[in-house]
């Protein structure tokens, strides 16, 4: 795996605040990867811990997910790695009530209402010598001002945990998928 190589997510925000990465090693290709992660729903356990977060996601894949939570899709190479953002203030009460959909990446990048922070999460699929894939969910944030950055400090501090839960959930199911796919 070449971590020396620029990411779309690099490209979309490369400077941020507070992030989060997590990865995993399939037993399959690259291809069946990106089949599972096409086709793969958050499931149950994680789509009721969201709804008691108070946001709503819809079933489907992770893109529809992705999409009808809030998020745009800024950049994405088929196959390989898909970025979406939002900006809102994501410690409000009712998040997804003070989220607003960037139009497209240039209105995500030019982004600075004071007292918001902008966010972006990648799915990124890298093969692997042994024919294997690595595939890894990032989660960046910028947030705007001071201000913002103490009042998501304090929600990431209870967040944090929760969030990188979910995202070791929906790898290890991509991970079951592609595999059984053998």
């Amino acid at each position: 795996m070449n971590t020396a190589t620029t990411t779309l997510l690099d490209e979309v925000l490369p400077e941020f605040d507070f992030g989060s990465r997590h990865g995993r090693r399939v037993a399959a290709p690259p291809e069946w990867v990106a089949e599972a992660i096409d086709v793969v729903p958050l499931g149950g356990t994680a789509s009721l811990l969201l709804k008691i977060r108070g946001l709503h996601v819809p079933s489907g894949s992770i893109r529809d997910a992705v999409v009808g939570s809030g998020f745009t899709v800024l950049a994405e190479r088929p196959g390989v790695e898909m970025v979406a953002g939002t900006t809102g203030q994501f410690w409000a009460l009712r998040e997804q009530a003070h989220m607003e959909r960037p139009l497209d990446l240039e209105a995500f990048r030019a982004f600075d209402r004071p007292g918001w922070a902008k966010g972006a999460i990648s799915l990124r699929i890298e093969p692997l010598e042994d024919g294997s894939t690595h595939v890894t969910t990032e989660t960046r944030v910028r947030c705007v001002d001071s201000a913002a950055r103490r009042r998501f400090a304090v929600y990431w501090l209870l967040i944090r945990v929760f969030g990188g839960w979910l995202r070791r959930y929906f790898l290890r199911r991509v991970a079951r998928m592609a595999e059984g796919a053998q």
